[in-house]
């Protein structure tokens, strides 16, 4: 029997998960040390973390060598932190702060009954990182929600950081998001992280998947190099995002903006008619109201829920220039964002949460593809809804043993779809000294993607070793009809001669509606759907060291294989330092190296598809050849034309 890789290493999680214990991206980690005053250890010490805004208690007890290890802490709210043996002083820490995907490190020196504790405690928010060679930002909900930004798209957080910035290439910006490099990486490298489970979309991976209300973030984390193997199919800087969840308390938040167009600034001297183009003369109004509510169910203090949302409503406007119909065309965006999030603690041992989270919008004239010579019937509607369902398990098996697991469904239904306004035959007219004056499209596009995850992320304390060690599948089914540009025009394409303003009506249907005017005929044939799946699934070890009490070694190892290619041998290895300077906690030295894999979007299969043998072709023929139409009211042919030559695919 031949034993694959993939076998060895199935084999390899069985064995290390005997011995593991849970991280995952929206929890955190708290480590430390109890001492006397001789600075001999203490065994025995009770170390109880309790959730100051859900109740919720993780307990331990120091080893033979005086340490602890509380795991799979959930970020939100603060901690109050606790030690206790008899014969000495109970120590207390309030207000700690923790940020997703991080440990806390703390020193305790506890005294006689009589005396008073010395605490020491670094890796909490606000505090230097000391233990990991990565560079990030931590952005909690305060500072998020007193951060200006556009249409409150969180999406453009990251640049509050100079190492992101946007990119050159704006691709689909009819998405409405901030599409955003780092560090000289592409746009379609970002990597995100909601929840510990994956927010990245197979299909275009240009944004968040499903984008959230700004009001559910509890935090953002943005890595600019993340040297933890732990991150992948990436080569470029990760968004690790934690939704808020309820509290013992109800709270709530409401707002709303309006912004008319009469009050803003206006350039002079511009008209309908004389504009040059579309910026010279627009009107953009915004209305916009969020509101968020969460708290407990029941007064047992086990169950919490959050929930939040957002609607956006904007026109603008944008100037048609053409003679045929000039004057003001306005565009519509309606958007909704819609979160919930529900927590529930079963015993002492488990813990549940469940999010499920939804983006819909539509733009009926996205990035303003109206306006000059573009007549609204050129237009096409854009539209895209996304959901997201999340499910996440947490067992405490013992006090240094925890298992985390993920459990994740997306849906884009549709991910991307245009729908022409004027579904008919495009008539493409140059004019001499203008440009080109197009009215009608039969391009369309309905795309589709379904993704489904599983994770599980495993860790354990052992000695001067911080071990974790993790698994991650992803499938994603996606395709439809058409592509976003480029797709086929089953209806058909006039391009007409140069037309001379000066002495022809070039957009009059008199000019339009004669065949001789007509330079070429194209019009589509063909199969114009698909389908793509694609597996991406990874494993990884890594094992933070901490060689000296200041200077900590970080290794990693990941393996990870996308189905959608034929590359096997994606082995990432990852190595790096942290030196706590002085050992107070405030100037570290770090560095690191790794190697990065990117991963292959989707959408590349819909050029293969539609250009493949069995996809669509396109089929051009000029007056006199077989082919093109004897009139122009002949658009479209019915059939392909006998006698023609196909073209070879």
């Amino acid at each position: 029997m031949r034993t694959t890789f993939p076998t060895y290493i199935a084999i390899a999680i069985l064995l290390f998960s005997t011995l593991a214990i849970a991280q995952t991206p929206d929890t955190a980690i708290i480590v430390g040390q109890v001492f006397d005053l001789t600075h001999s250890v203490v065994i025995g010490v009770r170390i109880t973390a309790t959730n100051d805004a859900t109740g919720l208690k993780r307990s331990a007890e120091t080893d033979s060598k005086g340490k602890f290890f509380l795991a799979a802490l959930p970020v939100a709210g603060s901690y109050t932190l606790t030690a206790s043996k008899a014969g000495f002083a109970d120590a207390r820490v309030e207000n700690l702060n923790l940020a997703g995907g991080r440990s806390a490190e703390m020193s305790l020196q506890l005294n006689a009954s009589a005396g008073s504790t010395v605490i020491e405690v670094t890796g909490v928010v606000g505090e230097v990182l000391t233990d990991e060679p990565q560079l990030g930002e931590r952005i909690d909900s305060k500072q998020a929600q007193e951060t200006p930004l556009l249409n409150r798209r969180i999406t453009y957080l990251p640049l509050l950081n100079s190492a992101n910035r946007p990119a050159l290439n704006q691709g689909d910006v009819f998405m409405n998001e901030n599409l955003f490099t780092t560090n000289g990486s592409g746009r379609r490298q970002t990597s995100f992280e909601v929840d510990g489970s994956t927010g990245n979309d197979s299909w275009g991976r240009q944004t968040v998947f499903t984008n959230l209300p700004l009001s559910s973030v509890q935090e953002m984390t943005v890595l600019e190099n993340a040297f933890s193997a732990e991150y992948g199919a990436t080569t470029g800087g990760v968004v690790n995002i934690v939704t808020k969840s309820g509290s013992n308390a109800l709270h709530g938040e409401i707002l709303g903006a309006f912004r008319p167009s009469d009050t803003q600034a206006k350039l002079s001297g511009f008209t309908a008619a004389n504009a040059p183009n579309g910026n010279a003369i627009t009107d953009d109004s915004l209305k916009q109201t969020s509101a968020s509510f969460g708290g407990p169910i029941g007064s047992s203090g086990r169950t919490h829920f959050f929930v939040s949302g957002e609607y956006t409503w904007q026109n603008r406007t944008s100037p048609v220039t053409s003679p045929v119909s000039p004057g003001p065309f306005e565009g519509h965006y309606r958007g909704w964002l819609a979160f919930a999030r529900l927590d529930h603690t079963i015993n002492n041992r488990h813990s549940l949460f469940f999010r499920s989270n939804v983006d819909n919008f539509h733009d009926t004239n996205p990035n303003g593809a109206v306006g000059g010579n573009s007549l609204p019937t050129v237009d096409r509607i854009f539209k895209r809804r996304t959901y997201s369902e999340e499910l996440g398990e947490t067992a405490v098996l013992k006090p240094a043993l925890i298992n985390s697991a993920r459990l994740q469904f997306q849906l884009g239904s549709p991910i991307t779809e245009f729908d022409p306004a004027v579904f008919s035959t495009q008539y493409t007219v140059p004019i001499k000294g203008v440009g080109s004056f197009v009215s009608g499209t039969s391009q369309a596009a309905e795309l589709q993607n379904r993704q489904y995850e599983f994770s599980d992320t495993l860790s354990a304390s052992i000695g001067r070793h911080e071990l974790r060690f993790g698994a991650d599948v992803i499938h994603a089914h996606n395709g439809g009809n058409g592509k976003e540009f480029g797709g086929p025009s089953f209806l058909g394409a006039f391009t007409y001669k140069t037309c001379d303003p000066a002495t022809t009506a070039c957009e009059s249907q008199a000019y339009i509606g004669n065949i001789a005017n007509v330079n070429s005929y194209t019009q589509s044939y063909g199969n114009a759907t698909y389908t793509v799946d694609d597996t991406l699934w990874a494993l990884f070890a890594q094992d933070n060291f901490r060689i000296f009490p200041d200077l900590t070694l970080n290794l990693g190892l990941r393996y990870e294989q996308q189905t959608f290619t034929d590359a096997r041998k994606d082995f990432a290895p990852r190595v790096g330092f942290a030196y706590n300077l002085g050992g107070k906690g405030r100037t570290a030295i770090r560095g690191g190296f790794g190697i990065y894999y990117s991963q292959l979007i989707n959408n590349a299969q819909a050029n293969y598809a539609l250009s493949g043998p069995t996809g669509f072709f396109n089929f051009t023929a000029g007056p006199g050849q077989i082919g093109f139409p004897s009139s122009v009211s002949a658009a479209p042919l019915p059939t392909f034309p006998p006698g023609a030559r196909m073209p070879v695919r």
